[in-house]
């Protein structure tokens, strides 16, 4: 499993905040916030933890990251609607981290580290990115790119 420590590239992830019109207003979570999902839920992985505490959701591009009340709002479906759906595709226990524009669902599987999405329109599992980490720095890489192009 890949993992690469957010903080490290710090500087990038916010300065790519800075740059999308897509990130107005979006600030970062209180740990008093998190610590209420965690007791009423269960754990943050650490990576999205960090992103949470440090910058809140992640809305570069597609996959769109969920902040906390996003989080909130799509756990509870995500155990009681998409594991059911997904109890066919063979995957590890998963902790929802977002979606995409089409209604599907992007997780972490916890066993592998990996980010995946289930598809609604194929009811079937893709891969995203390696780690949660890569998936973050893939979003900042389009954004800088975009950036760099539109000078």
């Amino acid at each position: 499993m890949c993992n690469i420590e957010l903080e490290k590239y710090q500087g990038r992830i916010k300065a790519a905040y800075e740059a999308s019109a897509f990130t107005e207003g979006v600030r970062p979570e209180s740990e008093e916030d998190i610590k209420k999902f965690e007791a009423n839920y269960t754990s943050i992985p650490s990576e999205y933890r960090w992103l949470l505490l440090n910058l809140g959701g992640c809305y570069l591009a597609e996959p769109w990251i969920f902040g906390l009340k996003e989080l909130t709002e799509n756990y509870a479906i995500f155990e009681e609607v998409y594991e059911e759906y997904m109890c066919e595709c063979e995957h590890g226990p998963a902790f929802p981290i977002g979606g995409l524009g089409d209604g599907s669902i992007v997780f972490i599987d916890l066993e592998s580290g990996k980010v995946r999405g289930y598809n609604n329109d194929y009811a079937d599992l893709e891969e995203i990115s390696e780690s949660f980490s890569e998936l973050i720095l893939d979003l900042v890489e389009q954004v800088e790119s975009f950036s760099a192009y539109n000078i």
